[in-house]
């Protein structure tokens, strides 16, 4: 397999350098909704657009539902410029095979370890594959893995994140595969988008499985010269389940009060893998500055 892997340090974007000053952020798919009209799934897909003209597909879902969502959203998804894969799991690539066949042009940029490995869940003992198309592979001349932290223009994109804080509990029933070799995964294959605009970063966690507090400070530290104004995607802190352990009330309150503390200006946008009762905690402790986002829900930031 053949797949160009970008040096950091070699990147070059074609992008815009005026300054943003704004972003309009459509959520495509989700697993809620307010609309009849809509359709939902567990997966997440959103549509970005800068208002220098970039259009960004930010994940896919796990099927077309993505497109027929946009269709009736009134995004064309012909002019998208590029496409970002936050991780390696269905409910955010399984739609990407879709996308390449109906749009000839834009890159895919996803983080270089991603196709390492198989991805599974084991859920009281029974594995489920959960990860990405074999397929994809008759698309490759389109990808770019990224193996570095990259900057470019307006566009930052954060392949390592260290750990400082826990990561999500819900990580203990999905694993990784690869030559016969089963292990936990630990989410390497993740990739953290960043939108450099006027107002601050606007940054992108997909399911958060490093953990959104380790998304936080890694970002703060990747790039010193900009705040955090607005963070977007799932944090991956998921409902009560029999075969996994969850998160406590004290330690959602704790979370909460880390991103207040870590973030005392910006403003939070979840959805998908964060459950209902985090949802709940996390909005009542951190007072009005928490939104949740739904299918055919538009935010301009």
């Amino acid at each position: 397999m053949s797949i160009c892997i970008w040096n950091a340090n070699l990147l070059s974007l074609q992008v815009n350098t005026q300054i943003i000053l704004t972003v309009k952020i459509i959520t495509l798919v989700d697993n809620r909704t307010q609309s009849t009209n809509l359709e939902t799934e567990h997966g997440l897909s959103l549509y970005i657009e800068t208002d220098d003209n970039q259009k960004i597909l930010y994940d896919t879902g796990q099927s077309d539902l993505f497109m027929r969502n946009a269709q009736k959203l009134g995004v064309d998804l012909g002019e998208i410029d590029m496409v970002v894969i936050s991780h390696g799991h269905y409910d955010h690539i399984g739609g990407l095979v879709t996308f390449l066949k109906i749009n000839k042009t834009a890159k895919v940029y996803m983080n270089a370890s991603i196709f390492d490995y198989e991805y599974f869940s084991l859920k009281k003992g029974v594995k489920k594959m959960n990860g990405f198309s074999p397929e994809l592979m008759d698309y490759r001349e389109r990808f770019i893995l990224l193996d570095k932290n990259t900057n470019s223009d307006n566009l930052w994109f954060i392949t390592h994140i260290p750990h400082t804080y826990n990561t999500p509990k819900g990580n203990a029933i999905l694993y990784r595969q690869k030559n016969g070799i089963e292990e936990l995964d630990d989410f390497s294959h993740e990739l953290i988008l960043g939108v450099d605009t006027a107002q601050g970063l606007c940054i992108f966690t997909g399911c958060g499985h490093n953990g959104v507090l380790n998304i936080v400070t890694t970002v703060q530290s990747v790039i010193q010269r900009k705040q955090i104004h607005c963070l977007y995607g799932g944090f991956h802190l998921i409902d009560g389940k029999d075969y996994v352990k969850i998160e406590t009330t004290d330690e959602l309150t704790d979370i909460a009060h880390e991103l207040t503390v870590l973030l005392p200006a910006a403003k939070f946008y979840t959805g998908h893998c964060t459950g209902e009762k985090a949802i709940d905690l996390l909005s009542q402790k951190m007072r009005g500055k928490l939104e949740v986002f739904y299918v055919g829900k538009e935010v301009i930031i």
